[in-house]
């Protein structure tokens, strides 16, 4: 086992919370600081990424939600993209809510504004993105034509710096409220969803973004029973692992069916995350 201890970003914040972890290295933020660093644990090099853009907006509420940090393989480059939205005072009568999209690039050391409408992730989670092979994804809702919400998956390309989206419409069938994680199986985006009432999961994977006919549902199993808004996350040898009792652990082998509780988490810490050194791939370096 190897220990790792994160950063600190803010003194009175802590390491804040991993965003995503690429070639080795780990993309971590302090929620409501605006502040994001870079690690590499091997070399233990870091970096503090500079604030973003700002503009003056008299009369509403500054916010900013990292929406995903990956390598741009066809620039050689890292890069964070992060939503700024500005939030109306309701004391005053002008307009409500303005959104600017940002990205980060590691190599320019500078951000840059995105002309870009993306709709927004679903929650603050990590469980909401997913990075992939130049692209960065998140799901969130927003109004079709028909004035209903709907689930969408965006697909934002890191070297084109453009999106595409994928209606997740149908998976909201006979929904109870489920919870949903996005996640990476065999180099394919997954959406996992969990239903707490009857203490299911569906495992789906997308074919082709863009097309949400190309959504294939893998897997319908019974596993838990878990928090019901306990998110799941994929392990390196194909297994759904998922938090169920405290500090206890299950996980379920895609592949061979099997499932294994009471893995121990206890050895979880402020600050610190214990992994197996044979998870730890670490390729790339910090410029």
């Amino acid at each position: 086992m190897v220990t790792l201890v994160l950063p600190t970003l803010v003194e009175s914040y802590g390491p804040g919370e991993v965003l995503e972890c690429v070639n080795g290295i780990i993309c971590h933020y302090a929620r409501g600081h605006e502040v994001i660093g870079l690690w590499n644990p091997k070399t233990d090099e870091r970096k503090i990424i500079p604030p973003g853009i700002t503009d003056d907006e008299p009369g509403y509420d500054r916010h900013v939600s990292v929406h995903g940090f990956g390598y741009d393989n066809v620039n050689d480059d890292y890069k964070v993209i992060q939503c700024v939205y500005y939030i109306y005072d309701p004391m005053e009568l002008e307009e409500h809510a303005l959104t600017i999209w940002q990205i980060y690039s590691l190599k320019c050391n500078c951000w840059k504004k995105l002309d870009l409408e993306m709709t927004k992730k679903k929650n603050v989670s990590k469980a909401s993105i997913a990075y992939l092979n130049g692209v960065c994804h998140w799901w969130g809702s927003e109004f079709a034509t028909n004035g209903l919400e709907e689930q969408v998956l965006v697909s934002f390309n890191l070297s084109t710096e453009t999106f595409r989206t994928t209606s997740i419409v149908w998976l909201q069938e006979n929904d109870d409220g489920p919870t949903r994680t996005l996640v990476v199986l065999n180099e394919s985006v997954t959406l996992i969803s969990s239903f707490a009432q009857n203490n299911s999961i569906e495992i789906s994977i997308l074919g082709e973004v863009g097309v949400k006919e190309s959504w294939v549902k893998l897997f319908t199993f019974r596993f838990g029973p878990f928090p019901k808004y306990c998110a799941f996350r994929m392990g390196n040898k194909c297994d759904v692992i998922s938090r169920i009792n405290g500090d206890e652990l299950a996980s379920f082998d895609v592949i061979t069916g099997k499932i294994v509780h009471n893995i121990n988490i206890k050895t979880r810490r402020f600050g610190t995350w214990i992994y197996k050194e044979s998870l730890l791939s670490f390729t790339k370096e910090i410029n």
